[in-house]
């Protein structure tokens, strides 16, 4: 017999007294909620940014290290671009990690205007070698949450970054074949899909910039300027 699971957001929805719960999502270790408080800077990250999560933000971003970076490589441009940030990026997570840590947030206190998300690459990555179809429930899953806690929130759900140096790479082939159906997660209402992966990429389309992502998945300095360049106004303004 199939599995499914019953997110937390699915609760959620039932007691904001919505006429019904969405389609229940198959289980998977993607779409099942993990915690990493083994881990010492994890579990210190955690508590700093729940307490910064005790009072409201305009502007929060959710991801990996890939938006934790905004943080520790680029904060000046964090600041400069997107003003006071909640920053959720933690580096490892994959989507059952967010997942474990957006289920413990207030927010109805956060009460963000906008969320900035992106996730998935780690599930892709040899750590996890998650299939896509659960990755992409995974963030489906993310989503979901999202749209359920905060109502009033625009939400930009980015494709994952290029990873790798070309297209040959079976980790970029995993992401590739997430971003294919990411569009099934937005209305372009309440969730907004954007694409910035081209900007990362030579003139042929498939080799990696190494100038802008130098390990070949996270961007340099220059290459978090060029995402808040390409994202901040629409995102700002609330696609308005």
């Amino acid at each position: 017999m199939k599995r499914f699971l019953i997110p937390a957001v699915a609760a959620l929805v039932l007691a904001l007294g919505c006429a019904s719960a969405p389609e229940p999502i198959p289980v998977s270790r993607a779409t099942t909620p993990a915690e990493r408080l083994k881990e010492g800077w994890w579990k210190a990250r955690l508590e700093e940014k729940e307490k910064q999560a005790t009072t409201q933000h305009d502007t929060v971003f959710v991801g990996d290290s890939i938006t934790h970076n905004w943080d520790r490589v680029a904060p000046e441009l964090q600041k400069q671009y997107f003003g006071d940030v909640l920053n959720l990026g933690f580096s490892g997570d994959a989507t059952q990690d967010v997942l474990w840590r957006i289920a413990r947030i207030d927010w109805k206190t956060v009460a963000p205007k906008r969320i900035m998300l992106m996730i998935g690459t780690n599930n892709s990555g040899r750590r996890h070698n998650h299939p896509p179809e659960d990755t992409f429930n995974g963030i489906k899953a993310i989503v979901r949450y999202l749209r359920t806690a905060c109502p009033e929130a625009k939400i930009t759900l980015l494709k994952i970054f290029p990873r790798s140096m070309n297209g040959k790479d079976p980790l970029r082939q995993r992401n590739d074949a997430i971003n294919a159906r990411l569009h099934e997660l937005a209305d372009e209402t309440h969730v907004y899909l954007r694409d910035i992966s081209p900007y990362y990429l030579l003139p042929d389309g498939d080799t990696l910039n190494k100038a802008l992502l130098p390990d070949l998945l996270h961007p340099n300095k220059e290459g978090h300027r060029l995402w808040a360049a390409a994202i901040a106004r629409d995102f700002l303004n609330d696609y308005q």
